[in-house]
């Protein structure tokens, strides 16, 4: 065999030794992108659950809240709208000037004192309150 033949054969088996490697690793380097394609995407749809699960719970606490506040403005509505109502009562009667008094009655008889207006409020819009819970069935 002439040099010229042997060194073509070496240059020919380099060459398909090469070719070779280059496809091996062209194969790997797909397997690879692959394998790395489908851990992204379970990835992904861990990222987007956790995602919508903490969307769900935002949203959750927002409702919570929200109706929180809405009760919370009713209630503070209501004793506005009945502290209006006594006051009105009271001024209507003119029970400020008439002067408050309450009836004691004992076994020696009865007896009248000066009542406080601010105590009777108080135990007015008690009762007040107490009826309209009755009455919403709250």
């Amino acid at each position: 065999m002439s040099l010229e033949k042997i060194l073509k054969k070496i240059l020919d088996d380099a060459q398909a030794e090469a070719d070779k490697i280059i496809h091996e690793s062209q194969e790997k380097a797909g397997e690879i992108k692959e394998k790395a394609r489908k851990e992204a995407s379970e990835l992904v749809k861990v990222l987007v659950k956790e995602a919508e699960r903490q969307g769900r719970l935002e949203a959750s606490r927002l409702v919570t809240q929200s109706r929180l506040e809405k009760k919370i403005n009713i209630l503070s509505r209501k004793k506005e709208l009945i502290n209006e109502v006594l006051e009105r009562a009271f001024q209507k009667e003119n029970l400020e000037k008439k002067g408050l008094k309450r009836k004691i009655i004992m076994k020696e008889g009865e007896k009248e004192e000066p009542y406080d207006e601010e105590k009777l409020k108080e135990e007015l819009r008690s009762r007040l309150e107490n009826e309209i819970l009755e009455v919403l069935k709250i």
